[in-house]
């Protein structure tokens, strides 16, 4: 079922005036709901404005919009609800505002667009040029693309892949994989237990405060910023260290294996050393420290 609105949906319609123009806009408010079966998707494509997405405890996704002139569509079913917004009259701002059954898996599309999704525990795919994203609670697997925009993630219990061109990623609360990639930004993990990690940033800082699980992979790297592991709990790990030109120190006491040191390369164990992390920085300081999993951001 396709819907069209403002044609073919009941819109509530207010006036407001328009500062600038000092002319009359319309603003319209859309209120559709619609009833979806066990393990129903919502797929949101928006140009600008927000999205903001939350669990209830309904077989239905509800979906309010608040726009001027931009057109909204819908393909809905009990499997999927499809929600479009179309540029019309060169407008293209709308605010969504959706409930869902909790567990819903979520796409969401945008050129210029916030998104804040919390307490829907199910799978996730957002991806825009410009916008910031937060996430609360992730149980199925979880992919965060944006290009220029900071994502925060919190109670995230499903593999996490994170991809940022310009913006600080946040993530706390990892029970799973997380994969972090920032061009330009820092990126920061705390209370994070999971078995395969692997954090990277061009420009700024890596920290990593939580537990390094046995037989686990975790890799740390900064181009041109400081690399901090904040280690929580038993500590079974074979450590390797690289810089060109940063500093290294270690809060452990390391015994550097016969042959393990290469110019600014180090190799030590910890314990059984059966997990493996690597922790690279190339004109940055490398800290290997005892810590909590709750160490604060630097500002």
């Amino acid at each position: 079922m396709t819907t069209c609105l403002p044609l073919r949906a009941a819109v509530a319609t207010t006036f407001a005036l328009a500062l600038g123009a000092g002319a009359l806009r319309a603003q319209s408010t859309m209120d559709s709901t619609f009833a979806v079966g066990r393990g129903a998707r919502l797929s949101v494509q928006n140009i600008s404005g927000r999205v903001e997405v939350r669990s209830w405890n309904r077989a239905q996704i509800r979906v309010l919009a608040e726009y001027e002139q931009a057109r909204v569509e819908f393909d809905a079913n009990p499997n999927q609800v499809t929600v479009r917004t179309v540029t019309r009259r060169g407008n293209s701002e709308v605010d969504y505002r959706i409930s869902v059954p909790a567990g819903t898996a979520v796409e969401i599309n945008g050129i210029s667009v916030d998104t804040d999704i919390s307490g829907v525990c199910g799978s996730l795919n957002v991806n825009t040029v410009s916008g910031d994203v937060q996430l609360s609670c992730l149980e199925g697997e979880g992919q965060i693309q944006t290009v220029s925009g900071d994502v925060t993630v919190t109670d995230a219990r499903g593999a996490l892949e994170i991809n940022a061109t310009s913006g600080e990623i946040d993530v706390r609360g990892a029970r799973s994989s997380v994969t972090a990639h920032s061009v330009s930004g820092d990126v920061s993990l705390a209370d994070v237990s999971g078995n395969d990690v692997d954090v990277e940033t061009v420009s700024g800082d890596v920290q990593y405060a939580g537990r390094i699980l046995d037989n686990g992979r975790y890799r740390l790297a900064a181009h041109s910023g400081d690399v901090t592991l904040h280690v929580t709990g038993s500590f079974n790990a074979t450590v390797s260290v690289s810089t060109f030109s940063g500093d290294f120190a270690s809060d452990f006491p390391i015994e550097l294996q016969p042959g393990a040191r290469v110019s600014r390369e180090w190799e030590f164990r910890q314990g059984s050393g059966s997990a493996r992390v690597r922790l690279n920085s190339f004109s940055g300081t490398i800290n290997l420290r005892r810590g909590t999993a709750t160490a604060p951001r630097e500002e």
